[in-house]
């Protein structure tokens, strides 16, 4: 295993108009520069309706997604995307109170998410936990995301699929 980035961001809550969970400003290309995603490539927001860059699926139509689906069983085909961004409602109450949804299962989203992303292209958990490496990948890096006093940090685990490391 290579070598895995520990890196702190503080960045803004985001704007008081954005969606009940959105991410903090600034974060997503934040992470785009991080990752070296180049304008143009794919990027995936399996939970995201409300997200700025790429393909944003959503269960909800509330929040406009491109494409209504479950992140659990994604209809894109294998290795379509460069990143793909998980962002799943952190446990079944906000789940329910937040989503009007049944709360997602790492283990059914997290391997729609490898399954979609390409070789050498990127998953990232976004979550109040660090969450674990995904079979499939490698883990690279974990971004702590600090917002505001008394805020509650957000962990963003980054894993590299490769094929040295598929189940």
């Amino acid at each position: 295993m290579g070598n895995v980035s520990n890196l702190i961001w503080v960045l803004p809550r985001p704007r008081k108009e954005h969606y009940p969970g959105g991410f903090p400003l600034y974060f997503e290309g934040k992470l785009l520069r991080l990752l070296q995603i180049q304008p143009g490539s794919r990027v995936l927001h399996p939970f995201g309706g409300m997200a700025e860059y790429g393909i944003r699926v959503d269960v909800s139509r509330e929040v406009n997604p491109d494409i209504i689906a479950n992140a659990e069983s994604l209809p894109f085909r294998d290795n379509a995307f460069d990143l793909v961004i998980c962002d799943p409602p952190y446990n079944d109450e906000l789940a329910k109170k937040l989503y009007k949804a049944k709360n997602p299962r790492l283990t059914k989203y997290g391997k729609e998410a490898v399954r979609v992303c390409r070789e050498f292209g990127f998953v990232c958990l976004y979550h109040w936990y660090m969450m674990p490496r995904l079979a499939g990948t490698a883990l690279r890096a974990r971004v702590i995301i600090l917002q505001r006093t008394w805020g509650r940090p957000r962990v963003v685990t980054i894993c590299q699929k490769n094929t040295e490391y598929h189940a």
